[in-house]
């Protein structure tokens, strides 16, 4: 689990992602606290479930004042889609608190509250919405666009999961090297790269392994060939 560092003073909102299935909460937090991974009662009896070391907590933006983070909360709620079939979430955030007295279990995959959608909904402008539904289109096509390491061609893949375990890659390593805001966006797993339909086509991939001297491991690195590391003397 990568530890993060905030400033104490103040709130955060943070994603908690299951590395299993992809499933993720997202929620706020008033402290540094680097190993905390939610309350969400959902998300609750996934670690139960699956174990605390299979979840990883990443920090979406920090430095907020309380009144800020319920706002902010609400926003990548609505934004990352954590009240769908994808999402822990059981509320539309900015709240706080156990509501899951008010939750119909039985129904949730159907009803729940939507108050924070419709406000980012609302905050749209008329392109932003048509785009919007144009990703959401693509998003429920559930498409990966899959491609070697140094090819140009892609291979449209539906479950990306079964595809993953077929071939011994982590699914976890997918969803961050097709997010933005993780340090291994656009990065490679094992020779391959992924991307979303609503993302662009990707760019010629750099190796950058070997680069940079100080990395050195005596005198050796290692390159990549045929999306395999091979061990070089420098």
């Amino acid at each position: 689990m990568p530890i993060v560092s905030i400033n104490n003073d103040m709130y955060s909102i943070y994603k908690t992602v299951n590395k299993i299935t992809g499933k993720f909460y997202v929620g706020k937090q008033s402290s540094d606290r680097r190993y905390y991974l939610g309350s969400g009662k959902l998300l609750q009896k996934a670690i139960a479930k699956h174990g605390k070391h299979n979840f990883t907590k990443i920090i979406l933006e920090d430095k907020l004042t309380a009144k800020q983070a319920s706002i902010r909360e609400q926003y990548w709620i609505a934004r990352t889609g954590a009240l769908t079939s994808q999402g822990y979430n059981m509320n539309a955030g900015g709240i706080g608190g156990d509501n899951s007295k008010h939750i119909d279990y039985a129904n949730r995959k159907i009803k729940y509250n939507t108050s924070g959608l419709q406000a980012h909904w609302n905050f749209l402008t008329t392109e932003q919405r048509k785009q919007k539904h144009k990703e959401q289109g693509m998003a429920r096509a559930k498409a990966w666009y899959v491609s070697r390491v140094g090819s140009k061609k892609e291979t449209v893949i539906k479950n990306i999961n079964q595809w993953c375990i077929e071939r011994g890659i982590d699914s976890s390593i997918v969803f961050r090297l097709t997010d933005p805001i993780d340090k291994l966006f656009e990065k490679q797993c094992k020779g391959w790269r992924f991307r979303r339909p609503e993302q662009p086509k990707l760019a010629s991939y750099v190796n950058r392994r070997g680069k940079n001297p100080s990395t050195f491991c005596k005198g050796k690195t290692w390159s990549l060939k045929d999306g395999k590391r091979v061990w070089i003397t420098v």
